[in-house]
């Protein structure tokens, strides 16, 4: 959602873009670093599975959406964006009471239980996969991709030299432990099997004083070729700078990723529905990845499959390829073009 922002400030710097987000969630800081204004509702996630958390939600829905209402009063926007998660609910169903047209961005194959229950509402349902379409039946859909940080956007991917030497692993911000496990449980083996490997492994707060354990337990001269940290601030450029990337299969992962034309082994996270193992099919089918089930992420497995890219250059080259063919770099426009069409539409209609 905020690549979109940035997008639509970019392409309108006179026009007003407010992005609302969950008072306490990510967002906050993210959306005010980059100098957009932020507006928060008090609404909590979801855990479907837990009957107290959805009670929450739907006690605080009625007060959230009357003060989405009002933000939307008195701003008066043209479109309202709905980005995927329950924080939107309140947003969109504001939107719909006060006839303003609404769009929908779906970063996953398989849309979330917010998607799937507001698509009737909106005008269309900007889809980063194109198997999405067939799970919103009653609702619009176009292909637009995934957007992307223009930061990332404007990254120059290292150029691919003779062989894959350089491994990014990353579980997200959170890090994911059994990424962590499997690379820590491989890492040793892989360093002195290839003396030209470096790897860089972001692992997350939650293992990082164990993945730290056994990066100081190397020799000096394996330990030099092992970067670890809890959290990159620049990881689209350590993704840039990667030959193959380890990671899971989030939407937004993807699209950079592919954006770049990064090889890729995915790790699908198991829960929240099993939405990754739909992101990963379009890319394995392309060629561009390899899948590992996350309960098959042993060390075993994680370094025949690095071993297996590592010694076919011919197959990482053509990877590499059909990562850039199924990227997207140009998401944000579509997607902002798509927004504004639907402004004039809605304009054109009552006027």
């Amino acid at each position: 959602m905020l690549a979109t922002a940035q997008a639509l400030r970019r392409a309108d710097p006179d026009g007003e873009v407010i992005v609302v987000g969950r008072s306490g969630g990510v967002a906050e800081r993210l959306v005010t670093d980059a100098g957009i204004q932020l507006e928060t509702l008090d609404i909590s996630g979801v855990d479907v599975s837990d009957p107290r958390s959805v009670a929450r939600m739907l006690v605080r829905l009625p007060s959230s959406t009357r003060s989405a209402r009002k933000l939307l009063k008195r701003m008066r926007p043209d479109v309202v964006v709905g980005g995927g998660g329950y924080v939107c609910v309140p947003v969109v169903a504001a939107a719909r009471l006060q006839r303003t047209p609404v769009v929908l961005m779906e970063q996953n194959a398989y849309p979330g239980r917010a998607t799937r229950l507001l698509a009737r509402s909106a005008r269309v349902v900007a889809t980063s996969f194109a198997d999405t379409r067939r799970h919103l039946p009653h609702a619009r859909t176009v292909l637009t991709g995934n957007p992307i940080r223009p930061e990332v956007r404007a990254l120059a991917p290292a150029a691919l030299v003779s062989r894959c030497t350089r491994v990014f692993v990353t579980g997200g911000s959170q890090g994911a432990r059994r990424i962590n496990r499997a690379m820590t449980g491989c890492v040793h083996a892989l360093l002195m099997e290839y003396p030209d490997l470096q790897v860089t492994h972001q692992c997350g707060t939650l293992d990082s004083e164990h993945v730290a354990a056994v990066a100081h337990a190397l020799p000096p001269s394996l330990r030099s070729r092992y970067t670890v940290e809890a959290f990159f601030d620049d990881i689209g450029a350590r993704m840039a700078a990667a030959d193959l990337v380890v990671m899971r299969a989030g939407g937004s992962s993807l699209a950079e990723c592919s954006a770049l034309g990064r090889p890729m082994i995915l790790v699908p996270y198991p829960y929240a529905g099993g939405h990754q193992a739909h992101n990963v099919a379009p890319y394995v089918a392309g060629g561009a990845a390899v899948a590992i089930e996350d309960a098959a992420c042993t060390p075993e497995r994680l370094m025949a499959e690095i071993r297996a890219i590592l010694d076919d250059a011919a197959r990482w080259r053509s990877m590499a390829e059909a990562s850039r063919r199924l990227g997207r770099p140009d998401a944000a426009d579509r997607v902002v073009e798509l927004i504004e069409q639907v402004a004039r539409e809605h304009a054109t209609r009552t006027a």
